[in-house]
């Protein structure tokens, strides 16, 4: 009989666990489906360790946080409690005899309230009740004010739950090895430390206010509880008062020091230069340092007061003579007229350590302190005896990528499903020979399908990827076919290049979530007899074969089909957030992606490549890009601000990352290309393992790295002003530089830097740079070529080639305007636009030939009306202020040496 009433007891037990989790498994699933698809997503990259890392680290920085701030006030309201001594009614006694044994008995000088103790009249029963509540409340009970103190915490801490990275950069950060030029610390103190500090020294100042506060509440109101004879403050309590208010001051100390530090973001002398000058470090600095010996002063003479009730005309003197500190601190009156009167006339004596210490500055920060400087001896003539290199003439881009896009589309989309997104510059050795190339990815486009298409099935099952890429020479013959290194589904190639596994299920296109592989099989390309087949094999995505797998996803995108659809198998993954650059900005939301990821094709398969930075705006003395100028100071105003493609203010750069992406089954891997970087290293420190050694890049795609170009292009931007590195020099901003700019139609465009193969850096080999052409503000003439390699050693080696001040070399607009004003041209221009077509003049770019400075523009023709396919169909060449049009760069440069 009891083995039975055992055996029920426990199938009891058991039908109950059962029905409970029958019914919280789903409700659970319900309101957690979110959650749980972001921790498979992640274990499905292999990083599912990293994922807990940072859910954790944000609580343990809030937990830690909120646990100070509770011992804080919790520790307080024990003293609080201990000085508000209340001999209680008959039920507690017991409670405070246990203290006493305990050795918690209140200190002999707190306030002491007896049973009999009214508030005014002794006889009043409404007194006498407020009186036995009150002293219920302040014996009470320990519940109470630990409720409390969990409460003041939790809304104290809760704004450290947002700036927890902030708080674990600090603790990883490295040293920088560099020191700012005024205080003597560390850059990484800028960058890592005084921000936590600052934000954690508001968040103290808050919770010790909102602890005065009360206490001054509860001890004023067990004031009016005791005799009149008990009118003065107990020792204890004045003690206890004394040491918050103390806290307060010793804030007020900390906020005054870290303001001397914040000197060195003023922004006061924008566009001249950036940080601290001759009246910051002379008026202001000591006006800083004098309220700071005031606020020691008054907290002092506060505490005296408080305790021994004299010194109340010291008090008011020193408050008089902080706040008047303060106010000439902040009052503009004062270093305008130190501007006028002093600096103004003899402003550069005055200021030159302080451009010097912000040049010095804002060259290390935008990594530019490295740059060489070459002068170029200008070769304008067209006579040469001796022949380009036929290597310099294949490698010239006289196709323009935004042209390029419509030609791949109409020529190499092939279906409607498929769509090029945009057209990458790159290098290959075809046949042998090192060339400059572009490329593009066939991706799939689910929702360019006709409309009776896109069902559900074809939208989980099978269109599920793009196929392929298309890859063509920079440089082309005009009026000849289109030749292409790469094209056609499946990819074939006359110049030996392959792809073993050309499948895209991940790139740049907003891609729908799908299941892979299937029963009903994926669509790979389009066949000679129908639709080919395939399955996915990448290892990756998560399982959904199962049916807790199912359930979840069916919640996650309220879909029950996907529960029921017999079209998923054992093996069957369902593949999420394939937008390369979206999902990298998920993983790593602490790096700032550059805006063109690249495609690299190798034997294997395809990969992205996108570049990554780290960002501050906290080094010191740096002149931010993408700052508001104040005013219009000499001339300057918003037309000389530094904007820069990254659309944030920042004064600190650094690309310290890469990022690999294989297209076919969306394996990521990061790779620390700055070690020298701190803000990285500190991230490197953070997450072990997530940045990989740039030893390991893969060796395939090594040859493919490239300098990025939005990074160059916010380089040059301060360059233009920054290259001016000698104080007078920089002060006048006599030589200060700009992007050419061309005027067409009424529009006007900014030439921003562009790649190129040239052998310029080493006349041996030939190597993919970054060209930028810049022209003295404000004119049209040419100063200088800034070139940045990305090829081997010379990776990120900056070089400026300056021309003679004095010494005219044609600018772009000055050549364009040539151009068009040479009549051959413009004639036969007339001509083609007679037969109903639109002539378009494409991107004028610069290039070296054997020394000489070329201009290069190319000519394409587009039907007015139907099919759109841009044809080039000319090239234009100018030297020396000459200007030649044929059908290729050879017979263009040849014309103009025969003239």
């Amino acid at each position: 009989m009891k083995k039975k009433s055992l055996l029920r007891r426990i199938s009891g037990y058991g039908l109950t666990i059962v029905f409970l989790l029958a019914i919280i498994t789903p409700v659970v699933a319900f309101f957690y489906a979110d959650v749980i698809v972001e921790v498979l997503w992640f274990q499905s990259l292999g990083l599912g360790f990293y994922f807990w890392q940072r859910l954790l680290y944000s609580y343990v920085v809030f937990g830690v946080a909120t646990a100070l701030f509770f011992g804080f006030f919790y520790y307080n309201f024990r003293i609080a409690v201990r000085y508000l001594r209340v001999r209680p009614l008959e039920p507690t006694r017991l409670l405070l005899r246990i203290k006493r044994r305990l050795k918690r008995a209140p200190p002999r000088n707190a306030l002491v309230l007896n049973p009999t103790t009214t508030f005014g009249s002794a006889s009043s029963p409404e007194s006498r009740k407020r009186s036995l509540s009150w002293q219920w409340l302040m014996i009470g009970s320990r519940r109470l004010y630990i409720i409390l103190s969990v409460v003041l915490a939790i809304f104290v801490a809760y704004p450290l739950y947002h700036e927890w990275e902030k708080t674990l950069l600090f603790l990883f950060a490295p040293s920088a090895g560099i020191t700012d030029p005024v205080y003597g610390h560390d850059i990484s103190y800028y960058l890592f430390a005084l921000p936590l500090f600052r934000t954690i020294l508001n968040e103290t100042l808050f919770a010790l206010i909102i602890l005065l506060v009360i206490l001054s509440a509860v001890y004023y109101l067990e004031l009016r509880a005791v005799t009149k004879r008990h009118r003065q403050l107990p020792f204890g309590v004045r003690k206890h008062l004394s040491v918050i208010i103390t806290l307060i001051f010793l804030v007020g100390i900390a906020e005054l020091i870290f303001q001397r530090h914040l000197l060195l973001y003023t922004n006061d002398h924008i566009p001249l230069f950036f940080g601290p000058g001759y009246t910051e470090m002379n008026i202001i600095l000591p006006l800083n340092m004098a309220g700071l010996v005031m606020l020691v002063l008054l907290g002092g003479s506060v505490i005296w007061y408080l305790n021994k009730k004299r010194g109340l005309p010291l008090v008011i003197v020193l408050a008089i003579f902080l706040f008047a500190t303060i106010g000439l601190r902040y009052w503009d009156a004062i270093p305008d007229a130190v501007q006028d009167y002093v600096v103004e006339p003899d402003e550069l004596a005055r200021q030159e350590d302080y451009i010097r210490h912000n040049i010095e500055a804002t060259l290390d920060a935008f990594d530019l302190e490295g740059v060489e400087t070459r002068p170029y001896l200008i070769s304008t003539s067209t006579i040469d005896s001796s022949e380009p290199n036929e290597i310099s003439l294949r490698n010239i881009p006289v196709w323009d990528r935004d042209m390029l896009i419509d030609v791949y589309r109409e020529l190499q989309e092939l279906r409607t499903y498929y769509r090029f997104l945009n057209v990458s510059t790159d290098r290959y050795t075809i046949d042998g020979n090192y060339q400059q190339v572009f490329i593009s990815a066939r991706e799939l486009d689910f929702d360019r399908l006709p409309q009776d298409s896109q069902n559900w099935v074809n939208r989980w099952f099978k269109y599920t990827h793009g196929y392929g890429a298309v890859m063509s020479p920079a440089a082309q013959i005009g009026g000849e076919p289109k030749e292409w290194f790469l094209k056609d589904i499946p990819p074939r190639s006359d110049y030996g290049l392959s792809i073993k596994e050309p499948a895209i299920y991940f790139g740049l296109q907003d891609l729908y979530d799908v299941i892979a592989p299937n029963a009903l099989g994926e669509i790979s390309y389009p066949g000679k007899t129908g639709a080919v087949l395939d399955d996915f094999r990448g290892g990756t995505g998560i399982p959904i074969h199962g049916l807790f797998h199912r359930a979840i996803f069916a919640i996650y995108y309220r879909d029950y089909k996907l529960f029921f659809t017999t079209a998923i198998q054992k093996d069957s993954k369902i593949l999420i957030r394939r937008n390369v650059p979206s999902t990298i900005r998920v993983v790593t939301p602490f790096l700032e992606l550059d805006e063109d990821p690249y495609l690299v094709v190798t034997p294997e398969r395809l990969y992205w490549i996108v570049d990554a930075y780290t960002l501050s705006d906290k080094y010191p003395y740096a002149e931010p890009v993408n700052l508001r100028v104040k005013g219009d100071q000499s001339g300057g105003g918003q037309d000389n601000a530094m904007i820069s493609p990254i659309q944030r203010q920042f004064n600190y750069i650094r690309n310290s990352v890469k990022i690999v992406v294989d297209a076919y089954s969306g394996d990521m891997s990061y790779y620390l290309a700055d070690p020298e970087d701190p803000i990285a290293r500190a991230y490197a420190r953070m997450y072990p393992g997530l940045l990989k050694p740039m030893e390991e890049f893969p060796t395939a795609l090594a040859p493919h790295i490239r300098y990025p170009r939005d990074l160059f292009i916010t380089q040059m931007q301060v360059y233009a002003k920054y290259h001016q590195t000698d104080p007078a020099e920089f002060y006048g901003q006599e030589d200060r530089w700009m992007f050419p700019r061309l005027s067409r139609s009424g529009e006007e465009k900014t030439l921003l830097p562009y790649y190129v193969t040239l052998n310029l850096l080493d006349r041996t080999r030939f190597e993919h740079l970054l060209l930028a052409p810049m022209n003295p503000d404000g004119r049209e003439n040419m100063r200088a070529i800034v070139v940045v390699s990305s090829d081997g050693d010379n990776y990120g080696r900056i070089v400026v080639y300056s021309f003679p001040t004095g010494a005219l070399v044609h600018g772009l607009s000055q050549v364009d305007a040539l151009i068009e004003q040479d009549s051959l041209i413009a004639q036969e221009f007339t001509l083609w636009g007679q037969g109903g077509t639109e002539v378009h003049r494409g991107k004028l770019i610069l290039v070296l030939i054997d020394g000489i400075i070329t201009y290069v523009q190319p000519v394409y023709l587009k039907a007015a009306h139907g099919v759109n396919i841009p044809q080039l169909v000319r090239v234009i060449v100018s030297q020396g202020g000459r200007v030649a049009m044929e059908t290729s760069f050879e017979k263009a440069l040849a014309a103009l040496r025969a003239e």
